[in-house]
């Protein structure tokens, strides 16, 4: 990234060969439709050449890419769950798309920014790397994390799955 800022393109296409994949995917799960992803994918590439100087290359990159993804990702409303899965209390249904449907369904029963929090959840990130995503404080992410685990549990139970709460 050191090289990017400095206007470095084959370093930039290095750099976007590496993230792309991981992107992307975050933003299908992000927006629900490849061709909302596919322009996420496009202006958040396009923003991190624009802002190559604003990047501080004291911090790690991967926050950094994805505070870009999630803002470019903004408008869209219909996240894919992809790595979350099923609260602990909740008991899965047998079929796997079954499961797929349900998580979409409570995923779209959140608040944006519950999903955007769950969402950056699922992708590895500590609640200490979402705040500086998001701009939040480390605690304000727990809690919200904690609260969109409860909404989610709640948003399972309101389709039907046992184990949520009542």
């Amino acid at each position: 990234m050191a090289r990017v800022r400095e206007g470095d393109r084959a370093a930039y296409e290095a750099l976007y060969h590496r993230w792309k994949e991981p992107v992307f995917a975050f933003l299908l799960r992000r927006t629900g439709t490849r061709s909302a992803a596919e322009d996420a994918h496009q202006d958040a590439w396009l923003r991190v050449y624009r802002w190559r100087r604003r990047y501080d290359p004291t911090r790690p990159f991967r926050p950094w890419l994805y505070a870009i993804a999630v803002n470019a990702g903004h408008d869209a409303r219909r996240p894919e769950p992809g790595l979350l899965s099923l609260p602990a209390a909740v008991t899965a249904p047998a079929d796997p798309l079954e499961t797929r449907n349900v998580l979409v369904a409570a995923l779209h029963a959140l608040s944006p920014r519950d999903r955007r929090l769950l969402l950056l959840e699922g992708e590895g990130f500590a609640p200490a790397e979402i705040a500086g995503i998001l701009a939040l404080n480390s605690g304000a992410v727990r809690t919200g994390l904690h609260r969109a685990h409860a909404r989610t549990a709640a948003a399972l139970a309101a389709l039907g799955f046992p184990g949520g709460p009542p």
